[in-house]
């Protein structure tokens, strides 16, 4: 049986959403930023090792295009109160990044996402894409799976495709057209119906790339990523030991589940997580952020 109110909000009906948002029609820009890369033919194995990044992590900020020149004034303040005239967090402290996580999570007032992929779970995906652009199909078909969460966000807010811009940090060599043109596919042909009914609401048209120099509000993504990927990540620069402070600071920011407060396979999507063997400290911080039994429904899985 269908939840009434869910088939109200895929109809288009419109059900309250959080308070944040109640603002009847708006505009939204969603900024996405990564960290790693999708280099897959030589991964590092251990910290010691040479190669790719284990992880590829992509991070996102849903930001109300009424409130672009309030965020664009918080991260003047931060750059000030932190002496620098950037913020990219693989050029700050430990204690800069943490002071700029507060900041965010206590003034900026946004929503949250995050995409985690480990690439030793990809299996037979790997040869099936190997060759000429294997990072370029790897980058995109991961960008499917993160945009299927804001996607969700969407469908349970009642906001319209019209309604939403998607802009990434620009990637050298990357064919953005690409992208684009792969998202379109997977709406319209999706091998997973879940992938389909949550890309539903993303227009390919209007996504699009440009440089951090010339949209400061991507350091905000960048920060997203950056914290994501520290919390799970052992490296020789933090000695093995992944560092989750960051995280914890923004977790408050993260779209979630307004009943089981869940944040896993909502805000953060972590690819065949039951697959990956992270250190103790990391699995016991992550399955944190989930509730057993509790992801995103399509309509007719909804009793």
């Amino acid at each position: 049986m269908i939840n009434p109110q869910l088939a109200a909000k895929v109809m288009g009906g419109a059900l309250a959403p959080p308070i944040f948002f109640r603002l009847g029609f708006m505009n939204y820009t969603f900024f996405v930023d990564e960290t790693g890369d999708a280099g897959l033919d030589k991964v590092r194995s251990d910290i010691n090792s040479k190669g790719a990044s284990p992880f590829l992590v992509f991070g996102g900020v849903l930001v109300p295009d009424s409130r672009v020149e309030e965020l664009r004034e918080l991260l003047a303040s931060v750059r000030s109160s932190l002496g620098k005239q950037s913020l990219h967090c693989n050029r700050l402290s430990h204690f800069q990044t943490a002071k700029y996580a507060r900041e965010v999570a206590e003034k900026a007032g946004v929503l949250l996402f995050a995409f985690v992929s480990r690439k030793e779970t990809l299996g037979s995906y790997k040869g099936r894409i190997k060759g000429k652009g294997q990072d370029q199909k790897y980058y995109n078909k991961c960008v499917s799976y993160f945009l299927e969460r804001v996607g969700h966000w969407m469908l349970e807010n009642d906001v319209r495709p019209e309604q939403l811009d998607v802009v990434f940090e620009k990637r050298d060599g990357h064919d953005y057209s690409r992208l684009r043109n792969y998202i379109a596919v997977v709406k319209s042909n999706p091998n997973d119906a879940r992938l389909g009914y949550f890309l539903g609401p993303i227009l390919p048209s209007r996504i699009r790339a440009v440089s951090k120099k010339d949209e400061e509000l991507l350091e905000y993504a960048d920060l997203v990523a950056f914290a994501v990927s520290a919390a799970i990540t052992p490296s020789k620069a933090n000695f093995g030991v992944p560092e989750q402070r960051y995280l914890r600071e923004l977790k408050c920011r993260f779209f979630k589940d307004e009943v089981s407060c869940a944040v896993g396979e909502f805000g953060l999507k972590v690819f065949k997580r039951s697959s990956i063997k992270f250190d103790p400290s990391s699995k016991e911080f992550l399955d944190g952020w989930h509730v057993a039994g509790v992801s995103p429904k399509l309509p007719q899985q909804v009793d």
